[in-house]
């Protein structure tokens, strides 16, 4: 008997074959291969119609069943977390998807999040279960029954349906254990699922006046598995560099503090865009959804908001601010990206939990992910710590996530056994426990082993604990750079590393540049390269760039980053990048000394390679451009340093 089911029990009776569900709207609950999925449209706590699968346990898997969710990704459905086997697509769903839970005894809740719509596309593997409402019934002015509109993961919308939608699938079925309750999901429902972590107790009751009769079950959820995930929604998507208010330290870099006692994400500037992935969401979301455009009552805390000038304003750029105060477009985005959509700015409901029960958490992250990079989980591991050393959260980073991670079986496979391992541990009752970090290294080519062998991973007590040492190069080459926002061939490189443009066009997950001499105007593009290495060096962290600037001619500008592994025969590797926007004289001088925080790795830079570093304002489509065309960014030199897994902290000279 597999030992999983032991947490479960196994003397009771197996689940009969049902014709329909007694969720209401749910209808029959059909096999698909060897498990039992019912599906239908069933009215949130707000009456929206939110499309449905409800996946039964097993038989004979027990008398008491625990409840998953699994929530997709931002443009995705309900069908991204279902298959029809185990091995899933053989990577991120291995052994983590419905099939998986229910023939391990749980009821797993899986629904197309509001706004959005099933498309129809699934893989080979996913089970063709029925969609809810068509892509017409959710456009304005359709007579068809309304799902709602997207909200981006708001705490006043979203994270209600899915607590509504437990609480209903509870009440139908009285074996399910409302005291064993975890949710898991990937980037959008990454997002939420650590936004969930703050919320153990799920009563569904206070989201409706009166009570609903009779009233819904609670339910206390133990564990959140968070894959690829944000916890500052205003910073991934804008990161401004500088240290987070927290502890001052770059793996903890925010918009904002979490106990800014204004709860509106100040502290620092508005980063800087990432411009391809926020204009590349938002077609997304006006093809497969329709976003919430103002037209919400405002009843709720949040207010009405239009994410579409939400978004407009975003690309459009700098200055955002009018006389030292940032117009009221830009207050409404900070706020909204941080205190209704940030786990990290949550501290009230983190710090309620340390006299009750601290719900665990075990979050992915991917080295190589240029959406939600590691720093978004690091600066919540931290903070949770400062409360609790003992709180259970623990991390794996690896290069995995969104592009340009390569997220490779032999790297996922191990992270969904330990994902699993750690929600057995805990879903029977989240407790206070040592936890660690653990970090698997990018490989560019294919890793020894397949997909069912090792590769070295590390494991430490904290992210800065990974590393032992530092590799530090001294550029002394002065820059001069200019801000001249040409089109994307004034850069070579800048579209090939672009994670969505280089993605969209097949190019390599482990990004390769252009030669330099194709390189035409060297005030747009500052490249320095290291002497080579003597010796071999694992860079594992997050990494920085040291400088003092002096800023000409504008208020505001944008100083990128790319750091390169060079070979010997000169084909080079982009290891990581990173961006600091320079707003004055609110959170800047006209001359400063900054420390401009890098996206990380886990890389191994062999003997004889050179390091190769770029610094531009213009590295666009990925990072918006500043608007003050004409600004000039000066500094006598650069200092690269990179945490290294070796202890002692070696220098060595630029070219």
């Amino acid at each position: 008997m597999p030992a999983a089911l032991l947490v479960f029990g196994t003397a009771a009776p197996s689940i009969p074959a049902q014709a329909g569900s007694a969720v209401p709207g749910l209808g029959d609950c059909p096999l698909y291969g060897d498990v039992r999925i019912c599906s239908g449209q069933v009215a949130s706590w707000d009456k929206a119609l939110l499309d449905v699968d409800l996946t039964l346990p097993q038989p004979d898997t027990g008398d008491r069943h625990p409840l998953i969710v699994l929530l997709h990704g931002f443009g995705n459905n309900k069908h991204e977390w279902e298959s029809v086997r185990d091995a899933g697509d053989g990577a991120d769903k291995w052994h983590w998807n419905n099939h998986w839970f229910a023939e391990r005894g749980f009821y797993v809740l899986t629904y197309t999040a509001r706004g959005f719509f099933d498309d129809g596309v699934t893989r080979a593997d996913q089970p063709a279960t029925p969609a809810g409402v068509p892509a017409p019934c959710i456009r304005p002015g359709s007579a068809c029954p309304p799902n709602g509109t997207i909200h981006l993961k708001s705490r006043e919308f979203e994270i209600r349906d899915t607590q509504w939608l437990a609480a209903l699938v509870a009440q139908a079925y009285p074996d399910l254990d409302v005291n064993q309750v975890a949710i898991s999901g990937g980037s959008y429902g990454g997002g939420e699922s650590w936004l969930q972590a703050t919320q153990p107790v799920w009563n569904a009751n206070t989201f409706v006046t009166p009570a609903p009769t009779p009233a819904l079950p609670i339910l206390q959820l133990q564990v959140a598995i968070p894959k690829y995930p944000w916890t500052d929604l205003a910073y991934s998507l804008a990161p401004n560099g500088h240290p987070g208010p927290f502890d001052a330290t770059i793996y903890s870099s925010s918009q904002g503090s979490p106990t800014d006692p204004t709860d509106t994400g100040q502290g620092n500037p508005l980063g800087t865009e990432k411009s391809s992935y926020i204009a590349g969401f938002f077609l997304q979301g006006l093809i497969q959804g329709i976003f919430e455009a103002g037209t919400t009552t405002p009843t709720y805390e949040e207010g009405p908001i239009n994410i579409p000038a939400w978004a407009a304003r975003a690309l459009a750029g700098d200055p955002y601010d009018v006389a030292g105060a940032e117009d009221s477009l830009v207050a409404q985005i900070r706020r909204g990206l941080t205190e209704f959509r940030g786990s990290f700015y949550q501290d009230e409901a983190w710090a309620a939990e340390l006299t009750s029960r601290e719900v665990a958490v075990f979050s992915v992250s991917g080295w190589t992910d240029d959406l939600f990079p590691p720093v978004e989980s690091f600066r919540q591991f931290k903070y949770l710590k400062s409360l609790d050393a003992q709180w259970p959260v623990a991390l794996t980073v690896a290069d995995v996530g969104h592009p340009r991670a390569q997220n490779p079986a032999v790297e996922w496979r191990p992270i969904n056994r330990q994902a699993w391992e750690f929600l057995l541990d805990q879903i029977t009752g989240s407790h206070r426990q040592q936890t660690n970090v653990l970090s698997m290294p990018t490989v560019c080519g294919a890793p020894s082993g397949g997909a069912g062998g090792r590769i070295q991973s590390l494991t430490a007590g904290t992210p800065e604990e990974l590393f032992n040492g530092s590799l530090t190069v001294q550029y002394a080459t002065a820059g001069n750079l200019r801000n001249a926002n040409l089109p994307p061939n004034e850069d070579p490189d800048n579209l090939q590393t672009d994670p969505v443009v280089g993605f969209e066009t097949g190019a390599s997950g482990c990004r390769k540049s252009l030669t330099p001499a194709a390189f035409p105007d060297t005030t747009a593009r500052y490249t320095a390269y290291s002497v080579a290495l003597d010796r071999s060096r694992i860079f594992v962290g997050l990494g920085h760039v040291d400088l003092t600037y002096t800023l000409l001619a504008a208020a505001t500008a944008t100083l990128n980053a790319r750091v390169w592994d060079v070979a010997p025969d000169g084909t080079a590797l982009l290891m990581t990048r990173g961006s600091y926007r320079i707003d004055t004289p609110a959170y800047n001088t006209t001359t400063q000394a900054i420390q401009l925080p890098l996206f990380g790795n886990h890389w191994t830079l062999a003997a004889g390679h050179r390091i190769r570093l770029d610094l531009t304002q213009v590295d666009y489509p990925t990072f918006l451009p500043s608007n003050s065309l004409g600004a000039i960014l000066t500094f006598p030199g650069a200092q690269l340093v990179l945490p290294t897994r070796e202890a002692g902290d070696l220098t060595i000279p630029g070219a």
